[in-house]
């Protein structure tokens, strides 16, 4: 016993007390229940004023312990702490101060806590080179997961579409009962988790609720992608939070933000069948330096939910971020988006405040099966989202999936109703309605060349935009899906436009289309020489504009001899 706590003085934090769970009569062989073993180890570094409570390599098998202040859990290496496949040893949820209201006081789904639960603790922290696993394949079935939350008659291929949602191999699959939340910390402050790797949560992995003051690094979260609501790291009403250095696979969301400030996430790697990052209400934050393979990329909503819809998403900064979206079958919500913000509409009738505001995207690679969405509300636009530098490399999916579920948007989650917000519809390689004052810098739009899988008959113009208001384009680059339909840029009943040094790419019919578009202030600098048209209708003018060709290319000979826009 000498050799691994000389070890732990050189390896884990020099806290007061270090209390082996062995010590308290924990086993660590896989079977035995170790519960009440480590709450007394617990206990004794608390009667202390806390400590490191310690676990040597073993399996030890828990339901749910409590951690308390100045706790610190070191798991070392070969250690591995066990979810019981027992029910009955996860402590009610309700207790503990948790209800149904989300971004409040909601913790994963159920009525039950998981396998570790700090509350109004202060200083607790869990590090060290072991694992956390939640033994999520004891609770699941091989059934499909959900379903009824969307209209066979509003989709695509509406037959197709209901035999792609009962499929099993990409989930979701329907729980017999499981346990709650993993590890939740819920009103603490100063919290760390350093090294150690979760898996297999069979719910929310990791939870801060009203955490003031976290470090979250160099942590794997490594879930079955099939299991529903097994989040990565869900963060509410929260407040200087720093993740970094993490790799993070789910089924659900990998990060889910809401109502929380000062969050900076930074260099992890994300996977997910729903949304690599999920942020609603959320404001002074950035995220940078990630990595994602996933269905829907970074997702921004504004609900009507009572406690969010008060509480804007603005001052958010999204940055150095490489994107592939995969569209898939199941229930999973998301299409594949890259980008993607969606508002829930005012009551009819009604204005309420803008809810997303100066949201900035910079230097955005993505290679998509699908195209960014950005969708204000009736009443309630977009406000002030900058894109500068985004590289969109569309890509056809997989002819069964695309036939399947492909050409649709999904807006269930800012509906009143949700199955009234899945409806067909064309794809834009980016596609913007009810905003006010975007800017977008260096966009640059590219389709697939190959003629083998066909690109699908959905998708549509590079970009389009509707309802808007002082929308500025400069340094685009790109076309149309098709070659004999659509717009590189189509613009549909707005007001205030400026288009700047932008081209054309080879086999674009049309390079800017307006329908009901005034306030046409700048089009300048251009290279159309790609495009058949330049402007359609031809007869529209803006302020500025130097020499815009009406009509179709002049053969080389002939455009030799006048000089060039």
């Amino acid at each position: 016993m000498l050799l691994p706590l000389l070890l732990l003085s050189l390896a884990a934090p020099a806290f007061a007390k270090t209390c082996d769970v062995r010590d308290f009569g924990a086993k660590g062989d896989g079977v035995t229940l170790d519960t009440p073993a480590i709450t007394s180890a617990i206990a004794a570094c608390v009667k202390v004023g806390g400590g490191t409570v310690y676990f040597s390599a073993g399996r030890y098998v828990i339901g749910t312990l409590q951690l308390q202040s100045h706790i610190h859990l070191y798991l070392e290496s070969g250690a591995t702490i066990m979810g019981s496949h027992d029910l009955k040893q996860y402590l009610p949820s309700p207790p503990f101060g948790f209800a149904r209201d989300y971004g409040v006081n909601i913790t994963g789904e159920g009525n039950v806590l998981g396998m570790i639960i700090a509350k109004n603790a202060d200083d607790v922290s869990i590090e060290g080179h072991g694992i956390i696993d939640g033994q999520a394949g004891s609770f699941f079935n091989a059934e499909a997961h959900g379903g009824g939350d969307y209209l066979k008659e509003n989709v695509r291929n509406g037959d197709k579409y209901e035999a792609a949602m009962s499929n099993l191999e990409y989930g979701p699959i329907e729980t017999h009962g499981r346990p709650g939340t993993m590890i939740v910390f819920f009103h603490c402050t100063n919290v760390h988790l350093h090294g150690i790797t979760l898996h297999q949560s069979p719910n929310w992995t990791l939870h801060l609720q009203d955490v003031e003051g976290a470090d979250i690094s160099d942590i794997q979260i490594l879930n079955d992608q099939r299991i529903p609501n097994n989040d990565g790291i869900d963060c509410m009403q929260c407040k200087h939070v720093r993740i970094s250095d993490c790799n993070i696979i789910t089924g659900d969301d990998g990060f889910a933000i809401v109502a929380s400030e000062n969050v900076n996430v930074s260099n992890c790697s994300l996977s997910s069948r729903s949304a690599a990052i999920r942020l609603e209400s959320t404001k002074l934050s950035t995220f940078t330096g990630l990595t994602m393979d996933t269905n829907r990329g970074i997702a921004v909503f504004a609900s009507n939910n009572q406690n969010q819809a008060v509480i804007p998403t603005e001052n958010v900064i999204f940055s150095d971020i490489a994107i592939r979206t995969r569209l898939i079958p199941g229930g999973w919500w998301g299409k594949a988006e890259p980008i993607y913000i969606a508002v829930q509409s005012c009551a009819p009738g009604t204005t309420c405040p803008n809810r997303v505001r100066n949201v900035v995207f910079h230097n955005i690679t993505a290679d998509a099966e699908n195209g960014a969405l950005i969708w204000g509300g009736e009443g309630t636009p977009i406000e002030g989202v900058e894109i500068d530098g985004l590289r969109l490399h569309m890509l056809t999916p997989e002819p069964q999936w695309s036939e399947a579920v492909g050409g649709n948007l999904d807006l269930r989650w800012t509906q009143t109703t949700p199955r009234f917000g899945m409806v067909k519809s064309e794809i834009p390689a980016l596609y913007a309605k009810r905003i006010d004052g975007l800017r977008m810098r260096n966009v640059q739009v590219d389709w697939p060349t190959a003629t083998t899988p066909a690109l699908p008959d959905y998708y549509s113009d590079g970009i389009r935009i509707e309802d808007f208001k002082d929308l500025t384009i400069d340094d685009f680059e790109g076309r149309q899906a098709q070659t004999a339909s659509g717009a590189a840029i189509s613009l549909v009943n707005g007001t205030g436009v400026a288009v700047t040094n932008s081209r054309a790419m080879p086999g674009t019919r049309t390079f800017l289309q307006l329908d009901k578009v005034d306030g046409r202030r700048v089009f300048v600098n251009y290279d159309v020489k790609a495009a058949a048209k330049v402007i359609a209708p031809a007869t529209m003018r803006f302020d500025t504009q130097i020499g815009v060709p009406v009509g179709a290319p002049k053969p080389a000979s002939a455009a030799a001899a006048k000089p060039k826009p």
